[in-house]
């Protein structure tokens, strides 16, 4: 997979494309995480080293010193089968060199994310150790039977604590919600990785009732990867979301049994 990535980048970098939108969903998070995993000494892998430096947010426009480099202008994860342990020890930070606009959807009660967390952690339990770009040293510290969670149904937890590369995975939070600010006390000390946490929790309409796929038929989920990709706003700037605790968003929208008189 990693090599053909890489062919594919290299394609189009050979066609005259600059700018690039990744979209992927569940286990294809697992892939896109394994094609930026750094190299064992440290260094950004031959897919990373494709793309210059993460845009700003104040500045989407690559620079001169840019040039012959493709720009990720956003990383989007949809429903996302990656286990929280292993993004916040190193996934995130390798996608976020590349990429300033990230965000992940997800649903607390994603019934195909919880039966992963349940067989991941079975596999775990057994003495299986999963792959190098889905493993981290909180999961080999952990004793007993763990449930392997997912970024996609256990998104409240993304986050670091005590880390001190600001620049890098913490969220800067500008005002917010009164609902955020009852949180406070509980967010204390945490970093939030900097990136967009978008809760389709409360979405009850064009949604199966497995919760894994809304993107592929709801409008206000499809409307905003739409945006995303065409505006390049983060969350805080795009009109259909509320702000609800440290990075995350949930849509504003009336549920399904409201009905005009």
């Amino acid at each position: 997979n990693k090599r053909y990535f890489l062919q594919m980048l290299r394609g189009l970098q050979s066609e005259g494309i600059q700018n690039i939108h990744i979209v992927t969903h569940s286990l294809g998070v697992q892939t896109l995480m394994s094609v930026f995993q750094d190299n064992n000494d440290g260094s950004p892998s031959l897919v990373s080293r494709c793309f210059g430096p993460a845009p700003t947010h104040e500045d989407q426009s690559p620079s001169v010193a840019e040039l012959g480099k493709l720009v990720c202008r956003s990383i989007t994860l949809l429903n996302p089968d990656y286990p929280v342990l292993a993004f916040r020890e190193h996934g995130f930070r390798s996608i976020r060199r590349v990429a300033s606009l990230i965000t992940v959807v997800g649903d607390k009660t994603d019934q195909a994310l919880w039966w992963s967390s349940v067989l991941n952690g079975i596999t775990s339990f057994c003495g299986y150790s999963p792959p190098s770009p889905l493993d981290s040293e909180a999961r080999k510290q952990e004793k007993g039977f763990n449930l392997q969670q997912p970024i996609g149904r256990d998104i409240y937890s993304l986050y670091v604590e005590g880390d001190k590369d600001e620049s890098i995975v913490t969220f800067k939070q500008s005002g917010g919600s009164d609902l955020a600010s009852a949180a406070a006390s509980s967010d204390a000390g945490k970093s939030w990785l900097d990136c967009d946490v978008i809760d389709t929790t409360g979405l009850d309409t064009n949604v199966n009732n497995l919760r894994h796929a809304a993107f592929s038929v709801n409008s206000i989920l499809l409307r905003d990867i739409e945006e995303i990709i065409v505006t390049a706003k983060r969350s805080s700037g795009r009109t259909t979301l509320l702000h609800k605790r440290g990075n995350v968003y949930e849509y504003c929208h009336a549920p399904s049994f409201v009905t005009p008189q």
